[in-house]
């Protein structure tokens, strides 16, 4: 009985607390979905803005340091969803809320010069540089036409769509026991570092590389090249 009293008079505590705290505003939640879009679709060398409109947020408090956290399989182009989360604790802070918006990307992409269908290899005559606007692409580095070449297509791409990287089989640019470079980013720090990958990894995909004793993942950016995951 005394727990229970307790752990009522905990999240009578925490509720009031909640809506004491100003909310947060909108310009501070569209820059946490930038950051975040950001981080994820980033590659050397290739410049992403990001737009988000029709914002909609649902019980975030104010504070420096707002993250937001796309719901996973999100794609950029159209409606997505974020966690909200709190400077804090943990990696990423206690959750706050959630926000909805549309998120679109103007960026260079490869960009298919003919439909194409699934299972082709994919040739130089097959992709053109484009830049713009590339549609419903998941929130990863974006190949460009020149590592496409030799890819094979997973799946059929129209004319003048993006190529996303989740729409072919690439040759890896990171291989398992070789020594990459290894970047984090906290905030605005960024710390560089080397390490031996564990495994295989295309660009965007997430890889387990080693440390001196310590085992981590990351999202390969590059050949060679992972930013470990805070």
């Amino acid at each position: 009985m005394l727990a229970a009293l307790v752990l009522a008079a905990v999240a009578s505590s925490v509720e009031a607390a909640a809506l004491a705290a100003p909310a947060a505003t909108e310009a501070e939640v569209r820059a946490a979905i930038v950051r975040a879009v950001e981080e994820r679709v980033a590659a050397p060398d290739v410049a992403v803005a990001v737009t988000v409109e029709d914002v909609r947020i649902r019980g975030a408090a104010a504070g420096a340091g707002l993250r937001a956290t796309p719901d996973a399989g999100s794609r950029a182009g159209g409606p997505m969803r974020f966690i909200l989360h709190a400077a804090g604790a943990g990696a990423r802070g206690a959750r706050i809320g959630s926000a909805d918006a549309v998120v679109r990307l103007r960026v260079r992409y490869a960009q298919a010069t003919r439909a194409l269908g699934p299972g082709t290899i994919v040739a130089p005559a097959d992709v053109v540089v484009a830049a713009g606007d590339p549609g419903r692409v998941p929130l990863q580095p974006l190949p460009q036409a020149g590592a496409l070449v030799g890819a094979r297509l997973r799946r059929a791409i129209p004319a003048g769509a993006a190529i996303a990287a989740d729409a072919v089989t690439a040759p890896p640019l990171v291989r398992s026991g070789d020594e990459v470079a290894t970047m984090v980013r906290v905030g605005s720090v960024v710390a560089q570092g080397r390490a031996t990958a564990l495994e295989d990894g295309a660009l965007g995909a997430i890889v387990r590389v080693q440390i001196e004793k310590r085992r981590l993942r990351g999202r390969v950016r590059g050949a060679g090249e992972v930013e470990i995951t805070p």
